[in-house]
């Protein structure tokens, strides 16, 4: 009797272990849940908690200690995540992900030597995983190995198609690196696949930058005046002038120009490059216009009124150009009375 009593007690303990055991995807889907929703320590507690109880597979203690160390990490703990990991890592050597994440424990704790060889041996084991060679590249870029980690971003578009990521990337690189013009083509793909202002005006600024006035007309062109903002709009003049086109600033300063400049809202300084434009192209009154609109908005800046003078003793208002120049020479006497 005392024997069955043994044998049932066996038994009834080995099947709760079973089933205990039979919970482990289930923990394993809970922790997941846990970090997919940002609550790290919590996943601490709770891949502690399973560790410790001791209740798990053999063949799963490695996928628990993963998690374990990812929310580690996630909780800014990844001293304490290298470890666990590499303990992961002795149940599980061939599993990709676990390199990736102690790469990414180890990069934190400032270990960038050691984190770039568990990277490579990542993207090694799961070559299609392109966002895992931009980390990679991320990581050797950080200790200056330049040249592999353009060959891993190249790699990177290559596999997903150019996607926005890796172009992304591949732009990140370039600046870091001071390679401007070489950023044009990937920021132009960027610009094409999602357009956004802060991409625009980037590429924008790059492309004047490099002196490329065309490039810059290219961009600018194709965006309606009322939603440039003010250095945009006084860069597309800019670019007027530099390639001698005089139509948009004569458009302007014309009765159907002025719905488009109260929506814009140019600034005097935009006027007076507009007035500027006009007076190279020979619009005399265009540029008088213009001049006065600056005037309207800023009274008391003396190059304004000294312009104003110029334009006027081209137009023949002697009377008026004098009076332009006294007051110029008011604001500033270092102008002189030359117009």
């Amino acid at each position: 009797m005392l024997m069955r009593f043994w044998i049932l007690v066996a038994l009834v303990v080995g099947l709760a272990a079973v089933d205990a055991r039979a919970d482990d995807p289930a923990r394993l889907g809970e922790l997941d849940r846990l970090l997919g929703a940002g609550q790290a320590e919590q996943a601490v507690e709770r891949a502690t908690g399973f560790l410790e109880d001791g209740d798990i597979e053999p063949w799963n203690v490695w996928r628990f200690q993963q998690r374990l160390g990812v929310a580690l990490v996630a909780s800014g703990r990844p001293a304490e995540a290298v470890p666990v990991l590499e303990l992961a890592l002795a149940g599980a050597p061939d599993d990709p992900t676990l390199h990736l994440n102690l790469g990414r424990a180890l990069r934190a704790i400032g270990h960038g030597g050691r984190a770039v060889s568990e990277f490579q041996v990542a993207v090694n084991l799961a070559p299609q995983r392109h966002d895992w060679l931009l980390e990679y590249a991320e990581a050797l870029l950080a200790l200056g190995i330049r040249r592999d980690a353009l060959v891993q971003i190249r790699r990177a578009r290559s596999i997903c198609d150019d996607c926005l990521e890796a172009l992304r990337g591949e732009v990140n690189y370039l600046m870091a690196v001071g390679q401007w013009a070489d950023t044009v083509e990937p920021l132009r793909r960027i610009q094409a696949g999602d357009p956004s202002v802060a991409t625009r005006r980037l590429l924008v600024q790059i492309l004047w930058n490099l002196d490329d006035a065309a490039g810059v007309a290219a961009v600018l062109d194709t965006i309606p005046e009322a939603q440039l903002d003010g250095d945009e709009l006084a860069l597309i003049l800019e670019v007027d002038r530099r390639l001698g086109r005089v139509e948009r600033a004569q458009f302007w300063v014309s009765g159907d120009g002025e719905t488009v400049a109260r929506v814009a809202r140019p600034t005097d300084q935009v006027w007076a490059l507009v007035s500027e434009i006009c007076l190279a192209g020979g619009d005399l009154d265009a540029a008088l216009v213009a001049i006065d609109r600056a005037v309207e908005l800023e009274a008391e800046v003396a190059v304004y009124h000294h312009n104003r003078a110029a334009i006027l003793v081209a137009l023949g208002r002697d009377d008026e150009a004098r009076r332009a120049l006294d007051e110029s020479t008011r604001l500033d006497p270092n102008l002189g009375r030359s117009p």
